[in-house]
């Protein structure tokens, strides 16, 4: 039997721990689920340095459905590190949700779980039953708070959105398969390889890439976004943003790379096209948002617009450079969204309005917007302008100057954008000058995100060879 359980450690210890939280939930009162958070909190970390001791440990099992790679572990740690935190930021927003169950930990823990399935895909099958494990419990996470009009609404948008993109997807997978023969990746490009694209490939081609479109937020499924990042409870809506986006792309790189890598010229201009559009779009609309969320969720379709610039780059600097974006992304988009928790807390409120003036009320909050809004808008010395100048040499390196125009142009829409909330949180007087408590463990992880989003910018180099030399394997014969 083909089963190598070393391969795929991790993944059998999150599941324990998801059930173990099923399991604690039913002994626990009400008062005491905090604790919970912390169980996933545990197995994640535990998932972790099970990965970090079988760093080493290579190759495919369960018949050719499940591949360990350097790859893999990359994505499945930057999983693990953004469901802790998502764990954590839940935790501080529990009181937030009411009838409140223990579930809630449980569901986030088992997305994470089909993230990391996502990331060892080594065939279509495996692929879209991962990709479906994944949306239903996003699904569910996305209108938990069903009390609220609006959080039901977000999840029935995302949940039809979600059905037409997989149908999208479930075609493209099909047309594939008959065109090659096969659904794994690596014998799908051996068949396609100085094969002519036309007919079921063609056809197949585009729909799987109009369908992975939905999971990153990008143009023409790029319209549940917003909806759902203002509607859901604000955790889920940082899990999207980082775990979501991250899942969608590590899809996007197997597909494009090492099923579709050899008609490469045959799909470039499409990808590059969507990019555009996409970085156009998000960027455009999020200027009148004047919710923040809301604004977060255009400025999340602009982020997929770059991320894509690295897919149609097509090369192992595009590759590192999407994964460099995504790491930088994640502590980014943490920072921001905790903030925004603690704030939301304190205040009841996620209009930009209420962000006036509260750098004299909260420096740390303030500061932490600051950092965070500028490294996703691409300021230097911030993590988040190397990722996007990467993601722009990328692009260049392979003659899509073009693109690279449109990039350098939308992230200085992005500037203005987050620099009109900035002005807001410093340079204007605030409406109400109580200060807002924030708790020595919550400064001390702001302390922490924000030092990452400030190291990553200033001494970007040895976590750029890391990225690098992982995204070799995708291009390896």
């Amino acid at each position: 039997m083909d089963v190598n359980i070393e391969l795929f450690l991790p993944e059998i210890i999150v599941t324990i721990f998801a059930f173990a939280i099923m399991a604690a939930d039913l002994l626990m009162a009400s008062g005491e689920r905090k604790s919970l958070a912390r169980i996933g909190i545990i197995g994640s970390l535990i998932a972790v340095i099970i990965i970090a001791i079988n760093s080493e440990i290579r190759g495919i099992t369960l018949f050719g459905f499940f591949v360990q790679d350097s790859v893999a572990v990359f994505f499945k740690v930057l999983f693990l590190l953004t469901g802790m935190l998502i764990l954590y930021m839940a935790q501080e927003y529990e009181e937030k949700i009411k009838q409140f169950k223990g579930e809630f930990y449980m569901l986030i823990l088992f997305a994470v779980l089909a993230m990391m399935f996502l990331a060892s895909s080594n065939d279509f099958i495996s692929l879209y039953v991962s990709l479906e494990f994944l949306a239903v419990t996003l699904y569910i996470l996305a209108c938990y708070t069903k009390e609220e009009s609006a959080s039901v609404e977000a999840g029935l948008k995302y949940l039809v959105t979600g059905a037409l993109a997989s149908g999208f997807l479930l075609y493209g997978i099909t047309y594939l398969y008959g065109a090659t023969g096969s659904t794994e990746f690596s014998q799908i490009a051996n068949v396609i390889n100085g094969k002519d694209v036309s007919g079921f490939l063609a056809i197949g081609l585009m729909l799987v890439v109009i369908g992975l479109t939905f999971k990153i937020a990008s143009i023409p499924f790029h319209v549940w976004a917003p909806d759902i990042y203002q509607g859901a409870p604000t955790p889920i809506t940082a899990f999207l943003a980082a775990g979501s986006k991250a899942a969608g792309f590590v899809i996007l790189m197997r597909v494009m790379f090492t099923a579709l890598g050899s008609i490469r010229p045959h799909w470039v201009f499409f990808i590059s096209v969507i990019s555009a559009l996409t970085l156009l779009f998000g960027n455009l609309a999020a200027m009148p948002q004047k919710n923040i969320k809301r604004m977060l969720a255009y400025a999340s379709i602009g982020s997929a617009g770059y991320l894509l610039m690295g897919i149609a780059a097509a090369s192992q600097l595009g590759s590192g450079a999407i994964m460099f974006y995504l790491f930088t992304y994640l502590f980014a988009i943490a920072g921001v969204f905790l903030a925004i928790v603690i704030f939301y807390n304190s205040e009841g409120s996620d209009g930009i309005d209420a962000y006036t003036g509260l750098s004299r009320r909260s420096p740390i909050l303030a500061a932490t917007l600051f950092i965070g809004l500028l490294s996703l808008a691409g300021v230097p010395p911030l993590g988040g302008f190397i990722a996007k100048l990467y993601l722009i040499a990328a692009v260049v390196k392979e003659g899509l100057l073009w693109l690279a125009v449109v990039g350098v142009l939308m992230a200085i829409a992005a500037m203005y954008y987050f620099l009109l909330v900035i002005k807001r949180i410093y340079l204007w007087q605030p409406k109400i000058d109580t200060p807002i408590k924030v708790s020595l463990i919550n400064k001390a992880l702001l302390y922490g995100i924000n030092t990452s989003t400030l190291v990553l910018g200033i001494y970007p180099g040895p976590f750029t060879e890391w990225v690098m030399r992982i995204a070799n394997v995708l291009f390896l014969k």
